[in-house]
């Protein structure tokens, strides 16, 4: 590896401020026109239930948007789904029913939107969905015919390829076969996304109702959060800046390793720092500082009866902080209690649970002091003592 000296450093860090320098004027420039990230979903919040709602709002023919059908007909033409003889004039689009994201229904034809930004697949949900959708429809219709009569939308942020899902046996490009256990029954599937189809919607529904100021402002502002968690927001590259780096990129390697190192001590020192503020406070807590440092837990088991079944973690990993009460895996079997929602590989209570990129986590939490974060982790463990109690009486029922 090339040893770099003092000046060669200095050298780099000066050319590279200047160039800094530039960029940022620049940006400041296109800002002052207008040109920005901001909208108003990521400051309300940009969880998957802020999405489904606002979706399902648009979709519904009955909604505020007093559009009738025009939304719910171009994101039907917009998935190409046309085919599947949904009938629009006689539809509903419902939120949440039977915890289904977006539901909608002309009372023969049946399309379940399971919406994933950041979880995965868990609680083998959409073979859950299958089934309650299923046995709503009328008893004697033959298995077959459900294949016409059920529809599951797939959405994520961007295209991948979806080899598993629980309970599901077969996944094909138009079709999902669930497993015995769920009726093995086959069903009409399509993996949509963010990136395409919910771009292509909202871009043509703009067209449509480009003279409605307010409303063409509200899904622009939506359009604008879907780029941002697309990876499709406003750039404001410098061209000086990526010379830079290309020009001394063993030299910026080195830095960069450096920086990953000094990121992850910080981190790792800082909630070192709030378990030393805990333990003053709080029983039965641990902190593991691992000998390669990449990964650190504080780990408290705030209950007797929560030794069991959860305990609250803040785990630094290598590229990610998680934060929430976690499930001792083996130990738990959640099939009887689909109350439960977990999240994150299915290890976490879904309300309970935080995911940071160390850069995030940086500048939300360190730069605020060790006592404000040990104070949420407090805050957060009272607030769920009763929740924690109830599942605790579940699950020992449940598990005896």
């Amino acid at each position: 590896m090339t040893e770099f000296t003092q000046e060669q450093y200095q050298k780099f860090f000066d050319e590279f401020e200047k160039a800094y320098k530039e960029y940022e004027n620049k940006v400041k420039e296109r800002r002052a026109r207008g040109i920005h990230d901001y909208n108003v979903f990521d400051v309300l919040e940009t969880k998957e239930v802020k999405h489904s709602k606002f979706i399902a709002s648009l979709l519904d023919p009955k909604g505020l948007h007093y559009q009738g059908d025009l939304f719910l007909r171009e994101f039907i033409n917009a998935c190409d789904i046309s085919d599947f003889g949904l009938d629009i004039s006689n539809t509903q689009v419902c939120r949440e029913s039977n915890n289904i994201d977006i539901y909608i229904t002309d009372g023969n034809k049946h399309i379940i939107i399971e919406n994933k930004l950041w979880t995965g697949d868990h609680d083998e949900q959409v073979a859950r969905y299958i089934q309650i959708i299923a046995d709503k429809i009328e008893k004697g219709v033959n298995k077959q015919d459900l294949k016409d009569r059920i529809l599951v939308l797939y959405l994520t942020p961007k295209s991948f390829d979806i080899e598993k899902l629980g309970g599901i046996k077969t996944i094909e490009k138009d079709c999902l076969i669930t497993e015995k256990d769920y009726g093995g029954i086959s069903v009409k599937y399509k993996h949509i996304t963010y990136e395409n189809e919910i771009l292509n919607w909202l871009n043509v529904i703009k067209a449509e109702i480009i003279n409605l100021t307010d409303l063409n402002v509200l899904i622009t502002q939506y359009e604008k959060a879907v780029k941002k968690l697309t990876n499709q927001g406003e750039k404001m590259a410098n061209a000086k800046v990526k010379e830079q780096i290309k020009e001394n990129y063993e030299l910026c390697a080195t830095i960069y390793d450096e920086f990953k190192n000094v990121e992850k001590d910080w981190i790792n020192d800082f909630l070192e720092k709030v378990f030393e503020i805990l333990k003053e406070e709080i029983k039965n807590i641990k902190f593991k500082k691992f000998k390669d440092k990449n990964t650190c837990v504080i780990e408290i088991k705030p209950q007797e009866s929560c030794e069991k079944y959860f305990r609250f973690v803040v785990e630094r990993k290598t590229n990610e902080i998680l934060y929430g009460f976690l499930k001792n895996i083996d130990k738990i079997d959640l099939k009887n209690l689909p109350n439960i929602k977990l999240c994150y590989y299915n290890w976490y209570l879904e309300n309970s649970f935080e995911k940071k990129t160390p850069r995030e986590f940086i500048q939300e939490y360190i730069q605020n002091g060790a006592e404000n974060y040990a104070k949420k982790i407090k805050d957060t463990i009272d607030n769920f003592k009763d929740e924690l109690k109830k599942i605790n009486e579940a699950l020992n029922q449940n598990n005896q």
